[in-house]
């Protein structure tokens, strides 16, 4: 059987981050790099992550899902997961998921985890095909490698969605603390002297920083991509691989889930003069569209 338009199934607002879509839409530009469609269908509500999709000619929207599809589902809310397991009859379904989890739920015929520490240990009950690891990372294209100038500031990132009151109190206490550091960041929760920055400048600024504050989420694998040295901060508790991944590799980092505001300010301060690069990765985003296409033209079967 010929197979279809890729269709992925996402979110980006203030609530769910920009890191489930912006990891779809680097998917869907190795799909479109092989000559083949793609679109999406979600609520993207946050700007610079409908322009992303925008220049990567991925349209959001359209008809509802056919027969001949392959549709490729990146959420936490597991009712949407569900939904989708079953219905409506695409070719071809793939789930999205960075957690690890026993419950894959029936329906869905390959996992996707988009992380360098997954491995089948993560999901001893699915039996279909598994991508893990670092050979699948999806890793955006227009990265720029690290080279940093004299006077760089420090680039604090927190994802997409609206940090917690206790992690901004935390910030403006670190603002107190380090005055004579230079900092910008991609929120309008930032302290008020520091400099803002567009989300979509976010790499652009990162080439010439001095280090980043960064969210232990997806913006994990881009910096680990340019070579920045980076201070990992836990922000929510699905990060908490992620984050044992990195400080595993030595990378300094924070639990910000403690509701200490002034203790972590303290400790973050005496993180800022060792921030430490991340293990090296490169983008696996073609790799696991040729995996899914082969497992398409086998009618599902993973062979």
């Amino acid at each position: 059987m010929t197979m279809g338009t890729l269709v992925l199934v996402s979110e980006a607002n203030s609530r769910a981050g920009a890191g489930h879509a912006m990891r779809c839409a680097t998917l869907g530009a190795a799909w479109r790099r092989a000559g083949r469609p793609v679109r999406a269908i979600g609520h993207f509500d946050l700007p610079f992550v409908r322009e992303r999709f925008a220049r990567l000619d991925i349209p959001i929207g359209g008809d509802p899902v056919e027969t001949g599809e392959i549709v490729v589902v990146d959420t936490y809310d597991a009712s949407t997961r569900f939904r989708w397991s079953h219905a409506p009859e695409p070719t071809l379904r793939i789930l999205i998921d960075d957690l690890g989890s026993a419950q894959v739920p029936p329906g869905y015929s390959a996992v996707w985890n988009p992380n360098p520490y997954a491995s089948i240990d993560l999901y001893p009950r699915f039996t279909g095909l598994l991508l893990a690891g670092t050979d699948y990372l999806p890793i955006r294209e227009d990265l720029p490698q690290w080279n940093p100038t004299p006077d760089g500031e420090i680039l604090v990132s927190l994802g997409g969605g609206l940090p917690s009151p206790a992690v901004v109190e935390m910030l403006c206490l670190l603002d107190e603390l380090a005055p004579d550091e230079r900092f910008a960041a991609t929120g309008d929760w930032a302290p008020e002297r520091w400099r803002r920055i567009q989300a979509d400048a976010l790499w652009r600024e990162a080439g010439r920083a001095r280090g980043m504050i960064i969210a232990a989420g997806g913006t994990v694998w881009e910096a680990a991509a340019v070579g920045i040295p980076v201070i990992l901060l836990m922000t929510a508790d699905n990060q908490r691989l992620v984050y044992r991944w990195g400080r595993d590799a030595g990378v300094p980092g924070l639990n910000a889930l403690l509701l200490d505001p002034d203790f972590l300010a303290h400790q973050l301060g005496g993180l800022l003069q060792v921030p430490t690069p991340l293990p090296a990765v490169t983008n696996g985003a073609d790799r696991v569209a040729d995996r899914l296409w082969r497992l398409a033209q086998d009618g599902g079967e993973n062979q």
